[in-house]
């Protein structure tokens, strides 16, 4: 008995030292979560002044009456001064100079690439709550650039064809069926661009927005699309790895692409100058959702869908085929700066990224949801809503490597030369393409 019983006082010692020993080593789980949380900002106490940076036209008026009050009120100590995006390359410029935004909404794909590489971006992952806003956000949406997390898709887009269903009717075309082949697209803007003028005006088959052509990874996100619906959506213009471009290999397309942009071409007018709203332009390829707000400004009255405007997936080579779109959006980044400019920056996204908020903001600003509890809600089962949402399971994300803007600068300067110049054929354009965007990767490499 004395010896059961010396056993069990030595036991009890080792249990008691080791639960000692543990509690001062390490942490549980439940503790480390808490200790985590306890590093989110108190909202009373949080001070900083902060920079954001946002598309022009909506997206400002819509920070300054919709979100701002909000925030601030909650909290107090952060002061926001939103600014409109510039025009061109003169963000990378002030980026460049040191003076980054705290804040910017920028695109989808290559800029947080970019910015995460070149070291300018907040590292998502290692803040307070990451992990549960990651959990509420669609997959589709996710992207993770250079082993880390660097944006919040705030909301999302993609193209489809829109089409004016009176000229389709005057044309001699069935306005209840758009086009689904490339061949039936061409041959529909060429009947549509025979009518008569009217207001002074030309009518055309369709239309592009050329004047774009200067804007890079932007605008590539607008053809690309077409070029996808070439190869069936199995190539963009980089492998897997962004090491090289695939756009110039037989089976990508890219002739195919440029061949038919050039035909199409002359159904077009060179510029936007006269848009689809001027109820002059008989098809447009590269209608985003986002672009809807432009129907309540059509010439003469509101355009409606349905009734004046038929909406439709892009044509593809043959019938039957899948038709692909791109996967657009807003994405907000975080840039380096003072930790408690940060910590605001930060809150400041999780903000924006409530339920009610970001629901507002896509009615608002014409945009898709990309909280998974928002998909459901009926202001996506509309007529005008539904078939983009229907589309996002199609679709393929812009690409993300920081080269994207410079590869799509060389391509987009070609397509001037094939489509609208004329210059080079597209045989000729696709080599040439090629060979700038290999200079730029092995600059870069």
């Amino acid at each position: 008995m004395q010896k059961m019983k010396a056993l069990t006082i030595l036991l009890c010692t080792l249990l008691a030292c080791t639960g000692f020993l543990a509690g001062c080593s390490t942490v549980s789980p439940d503790t480390a979560i808490q200790e985590k949380e306890k590093q989110a900002a108190d909202p009373t106490e949080l001070k900083a002044n902060l920079s954001v940076v946002v598309p022009q036209g909506d997206y400002l008026d819509f920070m300054k009456k919709e979100v701002l009050p909000g925030f601030q009120k909650q909290y107090p100590g952060v002061k926001i001064n939103v600014q409109p995006e510039p025009d061109g390359g003169q963000m990378d410029a002030r980026i460049a100079a040191g003076d980054a935004p705290n804040v910017w909404m920028g695109v989808f794909g290559y800029q947080p690439a970019k910015y995460a590489k070149a070291g300018k971006l907040v590292k998502l992952d290692e803040l307070p709550g990451a992990d549960e806003l990651k959990s509420q956000l669609d997959e589709t949406f996710i992207h993770e650039d250079y082993g880390g997390w660097y944006y919040v898709p705030w909301n999302a887009t993609t193209q489809m064809l829109i089409y004016n269903k009176q000229l389709f009717e005057e044309a001699g075309l069935d306005p209840d069926n758009p086009p689904s082949t490339f061949d039936e697209y061409v041959q529909a803007a060429k009947k549509i661009n025979e009518l008569p003028s009217r207001n002074g005006n030309k009518v055309y088959g369709n239309v592009f927005w050329n004047e774009q052509l200067s804007s890079g990874g932007w605008y590539w996100t607008m053809l690309a699309q077409i070029y996808y619906n070439m190869n069936d959506g199995k190539h963009q213009l980089f492998n897997q790895y962004g090491s090289d471009i695939v756009f110039d290999q037989k089976d990508a397309g890219m002739k195919e692409f440029l061949a038919f942009a050039r035909e199409a071409q002359a159904y077009a007018p060179k510029t936007m100058e006269q848009d689809f709203f001027n109820r002059n332009i008989g098809m447009w390829i590269q209608y985003g959702y986002g672009w809807k707000t432009n129907l309540k400004e059509a010439k003469g009255k509101p355009m409606e869908i349905g009734k004046d405007v038929g909406i439709a997936p892009l044509p593809t080579p043959k019938e039957g085929q899948t038709p692909w779109s791109t996967l657009d959006g807003r994405s907000l980044m975080i840039f380096k700066a003072k930790e408690a400019e940060e910590q605001a920056s930060w809150a400041f996204v999780k903000y924006l990224m409530d339920e009610e908020i970001n629901l507002k903001a896509c009615k608002e600003l014409g945009q898709l949801p990309t909280l998974t509890a928002l998909k459901d809600d009926p202001y996506f089962q509309r007529e005008d809503t539904k078939p983009f949402v229907d589309q996002l399971e199609h679709t393929l994300p812009n690409e993300p490597y920081a080269v994207m803007d410079q590869v799509s600068n060389e391509l987009l300067q070609v397509y001037q030369q094939v489509v609208i110049d004329r210059s080079l054929t597209p045989e000729e354009g696709v080599k040439k393409a090629a060979a700038r965007a290999r200079e730029v990767l092995k600059k870069e490499q």
